[in-house]
């Protein structure tokens, strides 16, 4: 009698200690599972800010390139050597891109640019509109060019780069996505004609944000960087009104 009980109870014990192996192994799994999951999360996201840092300083690269200015702080200037590019020198015959400085230059770049596809030189581009496909599969103009992969594949045929027309450079310690070999960042500028006869008679606020008559655009600035995941990818925009002379 004695004997059946002891065995008994060795046999619920064996139990108990299968029951415990299993929980804390179902622990282990779960604490695991958790600790990798907060590491894609954490890397993501740290892939995602690398990707928006990389952007925003696109964006001053692209300001600066847009004033004519090197990263240095100097003037561009027009000579072989200068690695930027000056105002008012666009060519139409080799398509070589400056910013205009009159609205007849302004019609003369959209007009070369309007036929070709993409729209753009170099980073500078007239006023981007492309056909995205929405749920219903129907065509819609849009200018979010970057939704859609070809369309961002044939941007990048005629983007700008950091520094490209600056001078800057990421440097060793800087961010890696702004080395132009890692071709990980791109930026471009449409010209938006602004129609400076209707702010002179009009006033008001459309004459206090108006551009003056030696940059008569509104530039439209767009950065698109991509991680270095695949899937990572922080796109910013910013619209520049530009005076060279005070008014």
């Amino acid at each position: 009698m004695r004997g059946q009980t002891f065995s008994r109870q060795r046999g619920v014990a064996v139990f108990v200690v299968l029951v415990l192996v299993l929980l804390t192994t179902l622990l282990v799994l779960w604490a695991s599972r958790s600790a990798l999951l907060n590491e894609v999360v954490v890397g993501n996201d740290s892939d995602y800010q690398r990707a928006l840092e990389a952007a925003h300083a696109l964006l001053r690269d692209a300001e600066m390139d847009i004033q004519g200015i090197r990263a240095d702080g100097t003037p561009c200037t027009a000579d072989a050597t200068a690695n930027c590019r000056a105002w008012g020198q666009f060519d139409k015959a080799t398509r070589k891109s400056f910013y205009p400085e009159s609205e007849s230059e302004v019609h003369d770049l959209q007009a070369v640019l309007g036929g070709s596809s993409p729209p753009c030189v170099a980073g500078i581009c007239a006023p981007i509109t492309t056909l995205s496909r929405d749920a219903a599969s129907a065509s819609v103009p849009t200018t979010e060019f970057w939704m859609d992969k070809a369309q961002l594949a044939l941007m990048k045929t005629q983007a700008a780069r950091y520094g490209d027309y600056t001078g800057a450079k990421a440097g060793t310690v800087g961010n890696p996505l702004l080395v132009r070999s890692a071709d990980k960042a791109w930026y471009w500028v449409e010209l938006l004609p602004y129609d400076l006869s209707a702010a002179l008679r009009n006033g008001g606020a459309a004459r206090s944000f108006a551009p003056d008559a030696t940059s008569p655009c509104v530039y439209r600035i767009t950065a698109v960087a991509s991680g270095l995941k695949s899937g990572t990818q922080a796109v910013l925009q910013s619209t520049v009104v530009w005076r060279r002379t005070s008014s």
